[in-house]
């Protein structure tokens, strides 16, 4: 690896673990996202110490290049990142539903104590101007 891409990895992994330093000592970041970018900031630190034992992985794996086996790892990293994130937005669009949902039926039952007779026409709302009865 050149001078030019170690400095550049160098001061990339450093950006990112002061950043996510700063984020967990403020509360912004979950804990459990907070280790993993410091996890991945450490790995953009490891490029410059560890540059030897790229290669010799690289070379064990037989790829040619251990700049390949580096990028083919960060993009596996990604690809399960964006999995993650897939099933965490699936399962807060479920439960979003099922807030919806039970916000409806609290709303229909708050409306039916509400009413003097107890029924509810379906779509209304208790509106003092568009009510029909003598008690306007």
């Amino acid at each position: 690896m050149g001078t030019a891409v170690k400095l550049l990895a160098l001061a990339y992994g450093l950006v990112l673990f002061g950043a996510f330093i700063v984020m967990a000592r403020n509360k912004s970041v979950k804990p459990f996202y907070t280790t993993l970018w410091l996890v991945v900031s450490l790995f953009m630190l490891s490029f410059v110490v560890f540059e030897d034992l790229y290669r010799r992985l690289a070379s064990l794996l037989r790829v040619e290049n251990a700049t390949i086996f580096v990028i083919v790892g960060l993009i596996s990293f990604l690809l399960i990142y964006v999995l993650h994130l897939s099933v965490k937005i699936s399962e807060i669009s479920n439960r979003m539903q099922e807030l919806i949902t039970q916000s409806a039926i609290l709303e229909r039952e708050l409306r039916k104590l509400n009413e003097p007779n107890g029924s509810v026409e379906a779509g209304t709302v208790d509106n003092p101007e568009t009510r029909t009865d003598k008690a306007k």
